[in-house]
Order: structure tokens, then sequence, then C-alpha cells
């Protein structure tokens, strides 16, 4: 890559050597690198899936503003693929809908803010005159799910994200790089950030969740503006007309409550079919 010129200074691209060094720049310019009214946390937690497998991210983002929240995870590009970036963010996502890692991640996160000033008062800001309880916002917050991953990688491939197109999430991508003054290591540095949210379009149908249904975005014009879908006929749908099975669908602003309802449109349909 081409140096970096700031003031006719050139300044050369440094490659992190190990995911600390990614992590301790991310937690010195969390900041920069997120939105306002959401906050970085540093906190390792395990993940650990109903079966039992565990997982552990490098961080969790929370928007407070929003009241959503987002798992973080540290990679550097040289790293396997297939066998490792995307079966560990599978875990993730499947780990994070366990009450008992809910559970943990609350705690976790409730502990950190107790113990940051900065933190405590940038959330009692947010919370305003509401009277409920901090750790009660946290786990409410988090019991709802994460809205996606935020993978932060000094240098995005294009083979970063075609993997990462087979997880049933959304999937954001932020590139951050790190250019050090010619003849000094670390001491004088700049840093360049690129987000990539690419995968906000990578899907096949959105629940709208003021109208309660789902519009399949498969297909022509007139087709996308089709009739609306409920829970269990968009899943159908996309599979009997698309031919894309259910652990394969896509869907913006799936989750874990619609799921139960998907499942309980099959269990009531396959039980009336047995009749």
């Amino acid at each position: 890559m081409s140096p970096l010129l700031l003031d006719g200074v050139k300044y050369i691209l440094l490659e992190p050597e190990k995911e600390d060094e990614l992590q301790h720049i991310v937690k010195e310019h969390s900041k920069e690198i997120f939105w306002e009214g959401s906050l970085f946390f540093d906190v390792k937690r395990k993940i650990i899936s109903q079966s039992g497998r565990e997982s552990e991210p490098d961080g969790y983002l929370i928007d407070f503003s929003k009241n959503k929240w987002w798992v973080i995870e540290l990679e550097l590009s040289r790293h396997a693929l297939d066998g490792h970036i995307v079966p560990q963010l599978s875990k993730f996502i499947r780990g994070t809908k366990t009450l008992l890692t809910q559970r943990k991640i609350t705690d976790a996160l409730h502990s950190d803010i107790e113990n940051d000033p900065f933190k405590y008062a940038f959330v009692k800001e947010r919370m305003g005159s509401e009277e409920k309880d901090m750790h009660k916002l946290l786990s409410e917050i988090i019991s709802n799910g994460p809205e996606g991953i935020i993978v932060i990688v000094e240098k995005l491939e294009p083979e970063i994200k075609e993997a990462c197109e087979s997880l049933k999430t959304r999937t954001d991508f932020v590139e951050l790089k790190t250019f050090v003054r010619k003849g000094e290591r670390v001491r004088v540095h700049a840093h360049l950030i690129n987000w990539s949210q690419e995968k906000e379009t990578f899907c096949h149908a959105i629940y709208d969740d003021s109208r309660k249904v789902f519009s399949c975005v498969c297909g022509d014009e007139a087709h996308t503006s089709s009739t609306p879908y409920k829970v269990g006929e968009i899943n159908e749908h996309l599979l009997l007309v698309h031919g894309i099975p259910p652990e394969e669908q896509i869907i913006d602003g799936w989750t874990e409550d619609l799921e139960k309802q998907f499942k309980r449109y099959l269990a009531k349909k396959y039980l009336k079919t047995r009749k």
C-alpha cells in the first residue's frame, strides 16, 4: 500500500502482529470508530450455545439511544476464513440466544459500568428521568438479542466479506488501518477508519415492525411490492418460490421472538396435517 502523507510527513502502514494490538487501538479510539450514543465494552465473557459449545467475543457495543447491541469481533486478515472466522461468528449468534449467556453478559456489562465513572455517567444521562434500574435496562436490551456482528479487521479483503455472506445475521465490517511516522513504530501514528455495511442489503426478506409483516426482496420490482406476508408465510414463500430453506433464509429484522412464532406456526400446521 502507498504511504500516507500528512502535512508533508510520510507515514507507513503498520500491520499488527497480534489481535491484542488491534484490541488496544479499538479501545483507545472507540469514540471515533463508533457513533454517538453508543458505548464499546472491552469485556471478555464466554458465550455458550444450547449445545454447550463455548466462544468468546472480543467485546460488545450498546447503542443507548436505541437500546440495541452488537457483538464485536476483532480479526487479522491472515486468519483462515472458513476454518476460523465464520464458525466462530456462527457460535456467537447461537450462543446469545441462551438465557444463561444473556445473564452473564448483562452482569459483566453492569459491573463494567459500575466500576467506570465515565460509563456510569454516560448511561445515567441517557436514562434521563427514568426510574428503571440500570441492571434491568441492560437485561432488557441483551434479552432482545444482538442486532448483528461488527467485524473489525486491519485489512478488509473481499474474501472475508464473501465468507461471511453465509451467516444468517447482519454483519458489518470496519477496516481499521494504522500508520506510523517513518522511522518511529508507534509514538506518532494515524488511523484510517472505513465502514462497510453492504450486508445491510444482503437479505431475502425485510420485516416491517410497525405493520408486523414481511416483504420479499427476491426477484423483480413487481414481485418485491407484492402482498406482504406473516410469520411462517414468508418462510414458506422463500422455500417454495425461491428454493431457499429456512436455515439459509436471511431476513432483516428477524428476532428470537419471531423464530418462536415460526416454530409454533410449523407445529400447528403439522398437527393439522396429521389429523
